[in-house]
Formats: structure tokens, C-alpha cells, sequence
């Protein structure tokens, strides 16, 4: 890309003026006694701290006693048994399942599935990566090669189209 006429007096305005200006900053920034030493360049100042006896604040008290967070009730000795939650399992066991897709399933939502029967909401879940989806199932042709096959768009929110054929977990 060819430079303009504004950009190339810019740039050489630039380039003086960076010329011009690190010499000089060089130059005034040395000390103007070189022939002190170190030990004489630095200075050391004592600082003498006031104290205010005229001060809002109480004196500083050290006692012997616990530290006022520490007091309280002295927790249970003998604590009681903590209750966990449990999530309730599935009606059915998860199937693991190969699954696919196709464009012509009738609906978005509608996953052929040769295992369960037609009309039941099922969640259908990608081991690789963890995606789930929530499909109906319905009657799959008997030509059908995968165990589920799902609309593609539905598939495409499971994984890449280009990975399939995919291991599912089909739970109900």
C-alpha cells in the first residue's frame, strides 16, 4: 500500500521529532555532577514520628483473655446426621445407543427410536460431550440402520453432523 502525501510528511515529521527528541532527553537527563559516587548521591532522612495525646481513640489495652471473635456457644460435640439428597432415578434404565440423523423425520422434536415404543418423551444424551436434547419418539421405518435417528437439526444441537454416527444414552 503506497503511502498518501499527508502520511508521508507525517511520518517524516515523526521520525524528526524522535531524532530530536532522544538526544536531548539523553542529555539533560544525566546528573550534572559525575564525579560523585554512589554512596554520596543517596541521602537518607530520619522521619520522627509524633505521637498525639489529644487523640479520639481509647489507649491500646493488651489483656490475657480470649479474643472476643473466639467467645460464643461451643459447637456439638456430637453433631447430628446430615441428610442428602438424592435425585429419584429414572423409570427405566438408560440404553446406550447408536444414533443418527436424517432430514426427513417428521418433526423437530420426533426421534425414531426402535427400542421404546411410539409417543414417549425421552432425553437423549451425547457421552462424548454431554448435550442433552428432549425428543418424542415415534414409529421408525424398518429400513432404519442406527438405533435412533433424530431430525437434523435436533442432531446438530447433540454434535457435528459430521460425526455421526454418535453413542448416546437414551433415558425416559
Amino acid at each position: 500500500m503506497a503511502y498518501e502525501d499527508i502520511d508521508r510528511r507525517r511520518f517524516l515529521l515523526l521520525g524528526l521529532l524522535t531524532l530530536i527528541a532522544l538526544p536531548a532527553i539523553y542529555f539533560f537527563s544525566q546528573r550534572e555532577n559525575a564525579e560523585t559516587t554512589d554512596d554520596e548521591a543517596v541521602a537518607t532522612d530520619q522521619v520522627a514520628i509524633e505521637v498525639d495525646s489529644n487523640s479520639n481513640r481509647p489507649p491500646l489495652e493488651l489483656t490475657d483473655d480470649d479474643p472476643t471473635f473466639l467467645t460464643g456457644p461451643v459447637g456439638d460435640a456430637n453433631p447430628g446426621v446430615n441428610e442428602i439428597a438424592v435425585p429419584e432415578q429414572p423409570d427405566t434404565a438408560p440404553l446406550q445407543l447408536s444414533a443418527s440423523y436424517r432430514g426427513n423425520v417428521p418433526g423437530v422434536r420426533t426421534c425414531l427410536l426402535s427400542e421404546i415404543g411410539a409417543g414417549l418423551t425421552v432425553t437423549v444424551r451425547n457421552l462424548d460431550n454431554g448435550r442433552t436434547v428432549t425428543c418424542f419418539t415415534g414409529q421408525p421405518p424398518e429400513s432404519q440402520v442406527a438405533d435412533i435417528v433424530l431430525h437434523t437439526d435436533t442432531f446438530t444441537r447433540l454434535a457435528d453432523p459430521t460425526e455421526a454416527p454418535i453413542t448416546v444414552e437414551v433415558t425416559q
